[in-house]
């Protein structure tokens, strides 16, 4: 049965509050401006740009925050508050615990993936829930309690960037507290440091840790890690501290389909497979990255496709997806560029900006949007990005 729109306009439901919900939000706004009637559905009150948290323990500056109520009215957008429990696609509505459901024309999942731990022992670096873990291991290394920190890669992290800049800057913490006495291992299942922006970008990277006096120990997986140990492509190493990445699990959204890790699977358009005008964008999907700006791109391609069901005239022009990534450094951002579609030929490290603005996460309209914000005194202040 074809489901004939009920609204006019378009009523587009966006469930999320991160980084793609609110691409698609601006996106919507701008390809189809009073065509399309946005609904924001998130269980959070805040934007939280979350790149950021790796430099926080380091004294780069606190994470800003900004307020999903006041980003939702700049656009025309109505905000619920809740967390979408369910969908029902032949209804066309999604359930919201403790709340009524609510009625979509067109609905586009950016709720996220949530992190867990991979080991049940050792450091996990999540500061929403264990910040303070990490910060102690920093002590303990500056005191001389722990001169050795590994930073350990779990196998199935879908964005390793932040374990390269946690070595980084560990080993500059190290070198400023503890002088004579510190080491840092970072251990990876990839076959080259930050392999996915491709060969050059990949060698400059692992110039980088050389000089740093970092330990690259890459193409390993660990399968056990205890307080002070971990085995890694079946050898034992020792650490006075060990610090792994959390994995993610999918959202595993009630009436929709998902794989074994609760991952929602699309098409190169973000449509839901086999669910009429159901789309992902951002981590909740089974694309293998799970990174902000590669959210933002997925966000910009469902906006087209649902731009133009809405009746307006937006072209539907293929793009190849570009991973951008900004690594912390001692001494100061490195920017990395690279298309997903040939990595290689395009590989890129500058420490000059490779994009605009150079914020974290490189996107067509959030960032922009954000950092207008800043320049208008109505964001919470800018975050640095040095040493």
């Amino acid at each position: 049965m074809i489901f004939e729109h009920r609204h006019d306009p378009l009523r587009v439901v966006i469930a999320g509050g991160g980084v793609a919900a609110l691409e698609a939000l601006l996106a919507l706004r701008d390809l189809a401006p009073g065509r399309v009637a946005p609904v924001l559905i998130a269980d959070q009150e805040d934007f939280l740009y979350r790149p950021l948290l790796v430099g926080e323990p380091f004294g780069l500056g606190r994470p800003r925050r900004h307020r999903l109520a006041d980003l939702c009215a700049d656009h025309g957008a109505e905000l619920i508050a809740g967390r979408v429990t369910a969908v029902a696609p032949g209804d066309h509505q999604v359930a919201i615990a403790g709340r009524a459901p609510v009625d979509y024309d067109e609905l586009i999942v950016a709720t996220g993936a949530r992190p867990y731990p991979a080991f049940e022992d050792g450091v996990t670096f999540d500061r929403d829930l264990s910040g303070e873990e990490f910060d102690e291991a920093l002590a303990d290394l500056a005191h001389g309690l722990a001169p050795h920190v590994a930073i350990v890669v779990p196998t199935g992290v879908g964005w390793t960037l932040p374990a390269y800049e946690l070595a980084l800057l560990t080993a500059a913490w190290g070198a400023r507290h503890h002088a004579d006495e510190h080491r840092v291992t970072l251990l990876t299942p990839e076959r080259a440091p930050l392999e996915a922006f491709g060969a050059a970008a990949s060698r400059e990277v692992g110039a980088l840790l050389d000089a740093a006096g970092v330990a690259l120990f890459p193409g390993v997986h660990a399968d056990v890690v205890t307080a002070s140990s971990l085995r890694a492509g079946g050898s034992w190493m020792d650490a006075d501290r060990i610090v792994s990445l959390p994995l993610q699990a999918g959202p595993r959204i009630a009436g929709l389909p998902c794989d074994e890790h609760g991952f929602i699977p699309s098409d190169a358009r973000g449509r839901v497979a086999g669910v009429d005008d159901v789309h992902v964008a951002g981590d909740a999907g089974t694309f293998a990255v799970k990174q902000g700006g590669l959210a933002a791109q997925q966000a910009e391609a469902v906006a087209v496709d649902l731009a133009r069901r809405a009746g307006a005239l937006v072209a539907q022009v293929p793009s190849p997806r570009v991973l951008r990534g900004v690594l912390l450094t001692e001494h100061g951002p490195r920017f990395l560029r690279a298309e997903l579609g040939d990595p290689d030929g395009t590989s890129e490290l500058s420490a000059q900006p490779l994009w605009w603005p150079p914020t974290k996460i490189a996107s067509r309209r959030l960032a922009p949007y954000l950092a207008r914000l800043e320049a208008e005194g109505r964001g919470p202040g800018a975050v640095a990005m040095r040493t």
